[in-house]
């Protein structure tokens, strides 16, 4: 008898070991092609959600046949900045004041409310889209598309070299407005991200004079926090410089200050951000200043070297920069941008056959270094740092510094479709759920396209 009792303890207090574990459970047909169970039910397995290309926090869960596949409402709720709120009687999640529908089932497992992902996205107008591969679940906003849309013109007109129409006083000094602010930028299609802009766009917009222009730059800061803008390259008064506590006073948040001075010499420039540097020119504060010879361009002859001061078929500038979205800003960015754009979202040179370009490329990059190397073929470097060089290089590989200027030139003398890349191949792939398909190029890479006819 007491043999038989010992035995039927042990198997209780088994059962009751399996149970707690997890191994059984009891109506576990009720479950079946799910992956939850009651509260505190681990998933099968787990995932990466991207919301707009912001990782959110929680990792979501996917049934082990991928019948189902959770993310955790409240992230998104927060990302979307709506209100949130769980009724764990009802098993009802509200967001923005709106009942999930049935079909996202809300759950609690563990401490974290998840829902069914697909059914949670088009009650939100989200877009949604699962990779398999990449175990990650990819959420997006109508607002997202809209920016990449809406950044387009301002994209192309940096790179094709076309300047802010400036207001030209009776004296005949252009001026221009440069307002620092933060706004949305889409650094690629369905990844949106807050940064530090002038005039809401990154790279900032150009600055186009000819030299001898008296020029006045009108700043107007509506930053959280103090800045001046230094104007990198050029020869100007001291007091014009833009460093804080040696030529001026930080620029305060709502205050404005007037940058005058006349544009000294011909060549290929930058401005940007002069106060907490790493933070605000990471973050999007640069841009462009192009100084246009006063002297009339030459032709470009039919054969032989090209040379800074000829009057080129195309001009383009390439502002090569970092852009942290998920990443710390001492970290390494998940983001390399031409002109605030990452590929394949990058425009491209586009050239008919025998056209000559000129490309002036400009490392704004606070740390890095770039080697861009031109495919098919040669460029000649004509122009480093705002001074034609004294003998032109040919090669197709060439190193830029950080805050170093470089402009080469080149015939289009190959038809085709040729990659023109950083060669540091790690600033040639994109950060995100970008990275989790297939390790797909990105980053520092436009297309020279080059037509036959």
């Amino acid at each position: 008898m007491k043999k038989k009792f010992a035995l039927w303890t042990f198997v209780l207090l088994l059962a009751s070991s399996m149970y707690m574990l997890g191994t059984i459970r009891p109506d576990a047909s009720a479950h079946e092609g799910s992956h939850t169970t009651e509260e505190g039910e681990a998933a099968e397995g787990s995932i990466t959600v991207y919301l707009d290309g912001r990782l959110l926090s929680t990792p979501g869960s996917v049934s082990s046949d991928l019948a189902e596949i959770r993310v955790s409402p409240q992230d998104v709720a927060d990302a979307l900045d709506l209100s949130y709120r769980w009724d764990e009687g009802a098993r009802t999640v509200y967001i923005d004041g709106k009942e999930l529908p049935a079909a996202a089932d809300p759950v609690k497992i563990g401490a974290n409310v998840m829902a069914v992902a697909e059914p949670l996205a088009n009650a939100l107008g989200l877009q949604y889209d699962y990779d398999d591969a990449g175990h990650t679940v990819m959420l997006g906003t109508p607002k997202a598309e809209k920016q990449f849309h809406e950044e387009e013109s301002k994209v192309r007109d940096v790179f094709e070299g076309k300047g802010l129409t400036p207001a030209v006083e009776a004296d005949g000094t252009k001026t221009f407005t440069l307002t620092a602010e933060m706004a949305d930028w889409a650094p690629l299609k369905g990844v949106l991200t807050t940064a530090w802009t002038y005039n809401g766009q990154v790279a900032g917009p150009t600055l186009r004079v000819t030299e001898g222009d008296k020029v006045r730059i009108k700043f107007l800061n509506k930053l959280p926090e103090p800045s001046t803008i230094h104007w990198h390259g050029l020869h100007l008064p001291n007091a014009m410089d833009g460093v804080p506590g040696i030529t001026q006073n930080e620029v305060q948040p709502g205050k404005e200050f007037d940058y005058e001075f006349t544009a000294s010499h011909p060549g290929t420039f930058m401005y940007h951000a002069h106060y907490d540097d790493m933070k605000q020119i990471v973050g999007g504060l640069y841009g462009a200043f192009i100084i246009d010879p006063a002297k009339k361009p030459t032709p470009v002859p039919a054969s032989g070297d090209l040379a800074d001061g000829m009057a080129f078929d195309k001009d383009y500038t390439m502002v090569l920069a970092r852009m942290n979205v998920n990443a710390a800003m001492d970290d390494e960015p998940d983001y390399f941008t031409i002109n605030g754009r990452s590929y394949p979202d990058t425009p491209p040179i586009e050239l008919k056959k025998g056209q000559t370009a000129r490309v002036r490329m400009i490392n704004i990059d606070p740390v890095d270094v770039h080697t861009m190397h031109l495919h098919g073929m040669d460029f000649q470097v004509i122009a480093r740092k705002g001074h034609p060089v004294k003998t032109v290089e040919t090669m197709n590989t060439v190193l830029i510094g950080p805050g170093e200027t470089v402009d080469v030139a080149f015939r289009a003398d190959a038809p085709g479709d040729w990659m023109f890349h950083c060669h540091i191949l790690d600033h040639t792939m994109n950060g995100g759920e970008h990275a989790n398909m297939g390790a797909e190029m990105g980053g520092l890479i436009t297309l020279v396209k080059v037509s036959d006819f």
